[in-house]
């Protein structure tokens, strides 16, 4: 696995306390690429996916997969770690993928960003999630092209998973620099949000 520039493993010196459980943990990842998949009942969507990928591939996953699960009609989101997610309109799927394009890098890397699309009717359950430890997070109603975009992909199905966040952990916000980078794609792309043209919403009765 690739992982983001922004997500790694303690060093010793991080760790509070007796740090031998810990560095022996790390010691060890089983963390790859790769998806699992769970078949859902009683919920508005019927499927839900966790995918590993490497840190460079995320957005064109992301795009791929908003592109073939989403309406026409989507929602994006912005997040930060641990806080709520700031929604944008329902509004054109591809004018909403492109407000994310000038923060790639970013959106890819930075430790503390997260952020995917939705749509949500009485008909559909789609949303894209990109935790900011950058794994995916998917509820559809559509499993089958989901897994047939990850296999294009060349991310192989899973019987089970691991995922960064099940270890020690670390979150950086960095630039290509190492500086902290969140605060300007955050209330960049939020307020780019606003600027959105804003599409009928769909019937969530």
């Amino acid at each position: 696995m690739i992982f983001p520039r922004g997500v790694r493993f303690p060093r010793r010196n991080e760790i509070p306390g007796d740090a031998s459980e810990a560095l022996e943990k790390i010691a060890t990842p089983r963390i790859t690429t790769g998806y699992t998949i769970q078949i859902v009942k009683g919920k508005p969507f019927n499927a839900y996916l966790e995918v590993n990928v490497h840190a460079p591939n995320v957005f064109e996953l992301f795009k791929e997969l908003c592109i073939t699960l989403m309406h026409e009609v989507a929602a994006p989101l912005i997040g930060i770690k641990e806080d709520e997610p700031v929604f944008g309109p329902y509004t054109d799927r591809n004018l909403a993928l492109a407000v994310f394009e000038p923060f790639v890098d970013l959106l890819q890397h930075d430790g503390f960003l997260e952020f995917g699309m939705i749509h949500q009717s009485k008909l559909a359950f789609e949303e894209v999630f990109v935790a900011s430890p950058k794994y995916f997070k998917i509820w559809t109603n559509h499993g089958a092209n989901a897994e047939e975009v990850l296999r294009k992909a060349g991310i192989p199905k899973c019987q089970e998973l691991q995922f960064i966040d099940e270890y020690p952990m670390v979150s950086r916000s960095v630039n290509k620099k190492g500086s902290a980078a969140w605060a300007d794609p955050f209330y960049s792309i939020r307020d780019e949000f606003a600027k959105l043209p804003v599409a009928e919403a769909p019937n969530f009765d």
